[in-house]
């Protein structure tokens, strides 16, 4: 997602390095070896595209800036409401049910991090999370992350979208 957004700053603001539990690091750790950690890191890639598509859409950010807040932010401009009411009648029920379920996951993405991630902390002898529930965040992380650049480049016009090199 990062490497080839078309989004400016997304791919920089992967990059940058983190810091986390065990201090600063250029690259998250693999699920398996760090499952809380992987967490953490998959909200932040939703968290930073969500902040570079309202820059470029010349948006404030909104005062909570955590992952749920963010997405709504953009959810609007973007035409990713629920509720949006320009859809097809023989698939508007369907694409807005899609859409809330983005809207679900994305929150409950964030709600993870808050109580699984590494963000926050690790207190003594907490007990990590399944590396199948971290994967399940990343790829839904990159399920969202990718939908929202996508659409921002539609909504751009023609030729107005950087390129990825």
């Amino acid at each position: 997602v990062c490497g080839g957004s078309g989004v400016p700053g997304v791919r920089n603001s992967c990059a940058r390095p983190r810091h986390g539990a065990h201090g600063p690091r250029s690259r998250p750790r693999e699920p398996e070896a760090d499952p809380e950690d992987a967490v953490t890191a998959a909200c932040s890639v939703v968290e930073s595209v969500c902040k570079s598509v309202l820059a470029e859409l010349g948006l404030p950010l909104p005062a909570v800036k955590d992952v749920q807040h963010l997405f709504k932010a953009v959810q609007e401009p973007l035409g990713l409401s629920p509720a949006r009411k320009d859809l097809p009648n023989e698939i508007s029920v369907d694409v807005k049910m899609v859409l809330q379920g983005l809207a679900s996951m994305v929150q409950g993405i964030g709600a993870l991090r808050t109580h699984a991630g590494d963000a926050h902390g690790r207190e003594k002898g907490f007990k990590r999370i399944d590396a199948r529930i971290a994967r399940l965040a990343i790829h839904s992380a990159s399920c969202a992350a990718v939908f929202i650049i996508e659409t921002w480049q539609q909504k751009r016009p023609k030729g107005d979208v950087p390129s990825a090199s």
